[in-house]
């Protein structure tokens, strides 16, 4: 009995021990008191002993469960980048807090050259109807100048002579994308780059200029059989959908 302290009276086993069940108000030996606080004690250290992991099982289980929620929190908002093993360029995504914007960094240590590319999510689906090809028509205006750097055709002429680069731009159905190369003055032309999309310069004499251009662009294309597959597809698709309409622009859509 005194090996299961969990289901037993103590008190019961020590009146028993002592033979005092007709009188409990007798005051039983000293061993037997002796014994009965020593299993009292006992019982109660168990009771300890079981509470105790209890308590801190429970503390780390709330632990783990707050962890995780912020570590699926952290993954949600942070892009997840897959590339190959045999890739060995650093990578890191990261979202500016000051405007959304959404960036890609990528670290080669074995390039020779800096490189950018930006998307603008605004193509030619975005066009009204009557206006065929101002999207095109507005990438070839963001080279034009900015508030910040007035000068026309400023920045191709700064990445090719200064940086010994490249740069063009493209648009197409749902976005419209500007990218340039250099090896030397990155951040300067970073700079000229960013300008484009902050406060570009519509100059009114720029603007009747690149119309032109944008319809000499048109006359060109005629000449190449991708282009005109292109423009079958869109003359033969369904009238209601943005895909059917003229995209590149002319002098008589843009006038």
């Amino acid at each position: 009995i005194m090996n299961e302290p969990f289901e037993v009276n103590l008190e019961d086993v020590a009146v028993a021990y002592c033979g005092l069940e007709d009188d409990v108000s007798a005051k039983p030996p000293l061993q037997t008191r002796l014994l009965f606080q020593f299993y009292k004690w006992r019982t109660e250290m168990r009771l300890k002993h079981f509470y105790i992991p209890c308590i801190v099982f429970a503390i780390l289980v709330v632990i783990g469960v707050v962890t995780t929620i912020i570590a699926l929190n952290v993954l949600k908002n942070k892009p997840k980048i897959i590339k190959s093993r045999m890739d060995l360029r650093e990578y890191r995504a990261i979202t500016l807090k000051s405007n959304g914007l959404r960036m890609t960094l990528v670290s080669d240590a074995n390039a020779t050259e800096s490189a950018c590319a930006a998307a603008v999510s605004v193509g030619s689906f975005a066009e009204p109807d009557d206006l065929g090809g101002l999207a095109h028509f507005l990438e070839h205006m963001l080279f034009m100048g900015s508030n910040k750097y007035k000068e026309e055709n400023y920045f191709e002429d700064l990445v090719q002579t200064v940086g010994n680069g490249y740069t063009n731009a493209y648009t197409t159905d749902e976005l419209t994308d500007f990218y340039f190369s250099t090896r030397f003055k990155f951040s300067l032309i970073m700079d000229v780059f960013a300008q484009f999309f902050v406060s570009p310069l519509f100059d009114a004499d720029a603007l009747k200029r690149e119309v032109i251009a944008v319809d000499s662009e048109w006359k060109r294309e005629q000449s190449s059989n991708d282009w005109t597959s292109w423009a079958i597809m869109r003359e033969l698709s369904n009238d209601k959908h943005p895909f059917h309409t003229f995209s590149t622009g002319s002098i008589s859509t843009l006038n």
